[in-house]
Formats: structure tokens, sequence, C-alpha cells
């Protein structure tokens, strides 16, 4: 989601109602507009893009350009929540899905989806946890996005996560409907731990809203999983286990999803 500053001015003992400055009430006005991604914006990394979810199941999530008009996900970021804002195995509808570019507070740019395409498989699972997306507009011609990479992983490479997670919770904006999250994008590096024909895990610190983020093969620069599930040091030292651990599924397993997806 995206980042506002929020300019106040005081008099005496009494403040006026905080209030937007003019350049980013514009900002926010620009980009309720989808489909806007103006050329000459992009920087290295913006292949990694926000995911933000609409509906009845708001939320966000982290991404990865596969492809000028496709993004890889989870699978658990695209899925319904029930009342009890509890995940189902329900896909979100496209038009509740949205993508944001850029690695800054605010990103520079915002594409639609108008097809979701989940693992064959998925009930929750990690080893099934991934889906793509297709976006409404091709994304523009400078962003660099990622090949795959379909090797099983050795026990020396060493992987990169990139994403939008924090631990930050949403603050609204002062006369808007709008909630924003000081986040940039991040880049996180480590060890494989393991990996099977299904199932990869890196020794990575994820947090909440890194799901769905990339972990690229710093040898090949190759996306080889998508975030499912992590857990911090932090999190677990309680345990006596402070190994922060990232797990993803293999391409190979959602193999038959990615192609559909890729020939729409």
């Amino acid at each position: 989601m995206i980042i506002a500053a929020i300019a106040m001015t005081t008099s005496g003992c009494a403040s006026s109602l905080p209030r937007l400055s003019f350049a980013v009430e514009q900002r926010i006005l620009r980009e309720t507009t989808l489909d806007d991604m103006p050329e000459g914006s992009a920087e290295a990394g913006d292949g990694v893009v926000r995911i933000i979810r609409g509906g009845d199941s708001p939320g966000r999530c982290s991404g990865a350009l596969v492809g000028s008009r496709h993004v890889m996900t989870a699978a658990h970021c695209i899925s319904k929540r029930d009342g009890h804002r509890e995940l189902t195995l329900e896909p979100i509808d496209a038009g509740d899905l949205h993508v944001e570019l850029g690695g800054g507070y605010l990103p520079w740019g915002r594409v639609g989806v108008r097809y979701v395409r989940a693992c064959d498989g998925y009930a929750g699972d990690i080893e099934h946890d991934l889906a793509v997306l297709v976006l409404s507009k091709p994304v523009a011609s400078e962003v660099i996005t990622f090949e795959l990479g379909w090797d099983v992983p050795t026990e020396a490479a060493v992987y990169e996560l990139s994403g939008f997670g924090s631990t930050t919770k949403p603050k609204p904006i002062p006369e808007t409907s709008w909630s924003v999250i000081s986040v940039e994008r991040h880049v996180y590096r480590g060890p494989v731990v393991s990996a099977t024909d299904d199932l990869l895990m890196v020794e990575l610190p994820g947090r909440p809203g890194d799901s769905g983020g990339p972990i690229i093969d710093t040898t090949t620069g190759r996306l080889v999983s998508v975030v499912s599930h992590g857990r911090t040091g932090d999190d677990w030292s309680s345990s006596g286990d402070a190994m922060p651990l990232v797990g993803g599924p293999r391409l190979y397993t959602c193999k038959r999803a990615i192609d559909d997806a890729f020939g729409r």
C-alpha cells in the first residue's frame, strides 16, 4: 500500500485538522485510476511489486513480474477470507486485485488484473502455494522482469528475498478512506536450508506482507520460488530455535498452472 506524508499546522493552543499536502493529494488521485504506468519511471528492482486486495478481503502481498503481463505470487495471497477472516480456497475475483509498481513509499504505477490462476491441488499447503496473475495491460517496457529457474537448488546456493513485508499496522489518512504503511521494498539474503522436489526452505527473515515475494537464485538471477510461509528469529526465540526461515513451493510442482497463465 502507499505512503503519504501528512502536514499539520498549529495556531496557538488549537490545531487545525491534519491535511494532505497538495502534491500527495494529486498523487493519490492519479493512482486511483488503474492501468496508469507512465514511461520512464521504472528503476532497478521494480520487477518486485505490491499486490493489493480489495473487495471483501482487503490486504496486501508481494509478487514478481515474470513477463510483461504476468505476476507470480502465493496462492494464499489471492484467496478469499471468510466472516472470521480465515483463509478459504476460493480465489478472489480478478477485478478485486491490482498491482502497484515502484519500490518507494508511493508507487509510480498501478495496473489491474484480468485473470487469476492458482496452482492445481492447492489446499492451504506450502507445496502448492503459488498463483499467476494476468495483468490488464503490459507493464512499461523498461521494467526488468524475472526469468524462471526450474533446477533443483544446491545446498551451497545463496538466495535472495525481495518484498514489502512489515510488522507495522496500517494507519488511516485523516479525511480519507485510505490506510497507509511506511514500507519500502527490501532485500534479504541467506543460504538454502533444504530442497526437495516440491519444497524449498531458505534461511531468510520473512515479514507479514512478504508473502508471494520472489525467492531469487543470486547466481543466475532467476526466480525459483515465492514466499509461502516464514518465521523470524524473534518469533521463535522462546522455543530455542532462532533460525529465521522462509518456505515456498518449487516451480515445477505448479508448471501446469504457470503454462496455462502464460497462454492467456
